[in-house]
């Protein structure tokens, strides 16, 4: 079941991806798409593919927020790595290279958080509902 939802938002994330790919060239470019461009947008592409397909690593109830956030983080990092590299996109000497891995890193802090905070509301609300639960079943 996780692989089917995963190759579902894949294939959501791929669309999304290259649609994003196609803004990305209209916008630095005034001559419009070109065939040159086809690459980096199939390569926008796959990296919206993984990023929204591994999305189901949040799904696996028997690993935690850390460590779902950080197989997460990983895997787009290293396919960033190799997508930015390969592509001519950027170099590991340019700032902006590493500027676009930190704000990656505090993004994926920001998911971290907000995830623990929302499961730990649930298992509060989950306790109190247990709570009342049992206090009626002892006034019964």
């Amino acid at each position: 079941m996780l692989w089917k939802k995963a190759a579902l938002l894949g294939i959501v994330g791929f669309v999304l991806g290259c649609l994003i790919g196609i803004v990305f060239i209209l916008t630095g470019s005034s001559n419009g798409l070109a065939l040159k461009d086809l690459p980096h947008i199939l390569l926008g592409g796959i990296y919206g593919a993984v990023a929204m397909g591994s999305s189901v690593v949040y799904e696996i109830e028997r690993w935690s927020i850390a460590r779902a956030t950080a197989t997460h983080f990983l895997l787009l990092l290293v396919l960033y790595f190799l997508l930015v590299i390969s592509m001519g996109w950027f170099r590991l000497d340019e700032p902006v290279f590493w500027i676009v891995v930190a704000v990656m890193a505090v993004g994926y802090v920001f998911i971290w958080l907000f995830q623990y905070l929302s499961y730990r509301r649930k298992i509060c609300e989950m306790n109190e509902d247990l709570k009342k639960w049992k206090r009626k079943r002892d006034t019964d």
